[in-house]
């Protein structure tokens, strides 16, 4: 509907407050979260953002650039404090629970190491795996931009809000249930894979590590990792992809069940995950998705509830 896009969501703001106080709370307590000089930057970033947004909502009216920059805004923010959060949640320290899972993956007939060896065996395969496991950050700026120049505002901010819902799920999960991935639990040695180099490099589970014994308080964004293991946020990301490439036209829609297709084939073993991560990544993506429908529904019964042309999103 045309004006729909100039509204920010109240529910996507507040969680965004919320999860920033959160971190600036627990940077405060614990003293693990960005360099003072990196968050500043990204301070300056979002607020340049919203400052495009607004001048392009009130001075020279343009919704799509207007929708777009507060929609990089809002993820930027999301990314970064979300992000932070699982540093400081793997500062905790709780038990690892590699045991519980390798047995789940054993109860399901996954051999991680199998796998391994067919991946080792083909080099050629493990190549488009890298290239779409690493698709997983320029897909989630390119999503936006897809949305916004099509107009489909009310399903790019269901698609913020269920990464909203879904980032914070992940970490608390992650933070109650750490573990450090199989290549650490087996014991998983560049010798066990000589043809190829996977995609995660080892050292996150050395940012793991310094961060469980203490010795890492301040992230550099420079060298940041994703320490996250269950449930996998790469599949979550795959997932909620798919779903928000789902309202482009047919040539972005194939597009993002392609790449997103693969990248969730490479997440266990270029992402070091278990494959319950991936179950349970998967699962937490669609249940984020159906929240954040309702969660939008419900405020535009509240802000607009005469409007007939505000009805409720429905499921895609």
């Amino acid at each position: 509907m045309a004006g729909d896009g100039w509204r920010a969501s109240r529910t996507l703001w507040a969680l965004i407050g919320a999860i920033s106080l959160l971190s600036l709370a627990i940077w405060s307590a614990t003293g693990v979260g960005l360099k003072a000089g990196d968050l500043l930057v990204i301070l300056g970033v979002v607020a340049s953002l919203l400052a495009i947004s607004a001048f392009y909502s009130q001075r020279r009216p343009d919704e799509r650039l207007a929708r777009l920059t507060r929609a990089m805004a809002e993820l930027l923010l999301l990314i970064f404090m979300v992000g932070s959060l699982s540093y400081s949640g793997t500062s905790l320290a709780m038990p690892l629970r590699d045991e519980w899972f390798q047995a789940m993956d054993v109860a399901l007939g996954f051999d991680w190491r199998f796998w391994l060896s067919v991946l080792d065996a083909h080099p050629s395969v493990h190549e488009v795996l890298v290239l779409a496991y690493h698709s997983m950050l320029p897909q989630t700026a390119l999503l936006p931009i897809v949305l916004a120049a099509i107009g489909a505002y009310r399903h790019l901010d269901r698609f913020l809000l269920s990464y909203a819902l879904a980032a914070i799920v992940t970490v608390a999960i992650a933070t109650l249930l750490p573990a450090l991935s199989p290549v650490v639990h087996l014991g998983i040695t560049p010798a066990d894979h000589p043809n190829i180099v996977l995609a995660v490099p080892l050292e996150f589970a050395q940012h793991a590590q310094a961060l469980r014994e203490g010795s890492m308080k301040l992230v550099d964004l420079n060298g940041a990792q994703g320490l996250v293991t269950f449930p996998s946020f790469h599949t979550v990301s795959a997932v909620l992809l798919m779903l928000g490439f789902w309202a482009a036209p047919p040539y972005w829609r194939w597009f993002g069940v392609g790449l997103n297709g693969l990248m969730l084939v490479a997440i266990p073993i270029e992402g070091s995950h278990y494959l319950v991560d991936v179950i349970a990544g998967a699962a937490l993506a669609v249940a984020a998705w159906a929240a954040a429908a309702w969660l939008l529904a419900r405020e535009r019964q509240r802000t607009a509830p005469s409007c007939q042309a505000l009805a409720p999103v429905t499921a895609v």
